[in-house]
């Protein structure tokens, strides 16, 4: 039995792995726990070294997706898991997501529930798996390129996900495996100003480089003039307003990605979009502006 790499990524967060790591420790599954540090500054890596827990320090804050690519070309397993550094876990937690995973090849992550589920205890597809608490057939993503380090921080496992799906693989929710995340526990340390400006710049990219031509057209222009009207709205009015204003920047990157896509592509009935229902990513006006528009007046006309 293969042992599989849990990798948590860790930046300032000391406080975090003295909370939840002895319980990533005491996974029963066999696995090798190692944490990758984007250049922490508050003792992080002496205490890893003290609890003699492998360690991956890096030089500075790359970002998650490059520090994820790290382990992933560090290893050469079948699979990995990630776990953020603010998740407990019970001892069974990766069990059911490697019976789940082994069960068919096209299943390129299976993903712990932390919220909510109320869709039965039986895997689900789901549009995107979430590193904080996720297990991945680890060769697959070298393959298809790993995590997207244009987009250092969030949005780049929806990302990653959209990709797999369109590489002709799926992500599942595994409701038997369940732990508890201490939800943005390392959100926290970024600055607020740095983070309205990924949030809003890369939900951009990821649509302008995933819609087709038609959706670019009837989504996306309409959708690209509303998230201007909303950056003018506190708080971090000049992050949301650059991420915005300079996505003709981003126009270089967006068509050299969209042509590695392409070339990948068994897939294209989207229904990476299809299980995202009437709210995708929380903005119905993600799937269709009009739609969007005419549920927010109907809503407003019931209350």
């Amino acid at each position: 039995m293969e042992e599989i790499p849990i990798v948590v990524l860790n930046y300032n967060g000391l406080h975090l792995l003295k909370s939840y790591l002895d319980s990533v420790l005491n996974t029963e599954y066999p696995n090798e726990v190692v944490v990758v540090d984007n250049g922490s500054k508050d003792g992080s890596v002496e205490y890893l070294k003290s609890k003699g827990v492998k360690t991956i320090p890096l030089d500075k804050n790359y970002g998650t997706s490059y520090a994820r690519n790290v382990a992933i070309r560090t290893y050469k397993t079948k699979f990995m898991a990630f776990l953020d550094n603010d998740v407990e876990v019970p001892k069974e937690w990766l069990n059911p997501l490697v019976d789940v995973i082994k069960g068919e090849e096209k299943i390129a992550a299976t993903q712990s529930v932390y919220t909510e589920w109320t869709w039965g205890d039986q895997p689900s597809e789901i549009p995107w798996f979430s590193t904080a608490a996720a297990l991945t057939r680890r060769d697959v993503l070298e393959r298809i390129g790993g995590f997207d380090e244009h987009y250092f921080f969030y949005w780049e496992d929806t990302e990653l996900s959209w990709r797999l799906y369109r590489a002709g693989y799926k992500v599942l929710m595994v409701p038997k495996s369940r732990v508890y995340h201490e939800a943005h526990g390392t959100f926290k340390k970024l600055p607020s100003k740095f983070t309205s400006y990924l949030t809003m710049r890369n939900q951009l990219i990821l649509l302008l480089t995933y819609y087709n031509k038609k959706k670019i057209v009837s989504n996306f222009i309409p959708l690209y003039m509303i998230r201007f009207l909303q950056s003018f709205k506190a708080p971090n009015r000049g992050a949301k307003l650059k991420a915005v204003l300079t996505l003709g920047k981003e126009i270089g990157y967006v068509m050299k990605k969209r042509s590695e896509i392409r070339k990948l592509t068994v897939n294209t009935d989207d229904r990476f979009l299809s299980y995202l229902g009437r709210d995708p990513f929380g903005f119905v006006e993600l799937r269709s502006v009009a739609e969007g528009i005419r549920y927010k007046m109907s809503t407003k006309a019931t209350i």
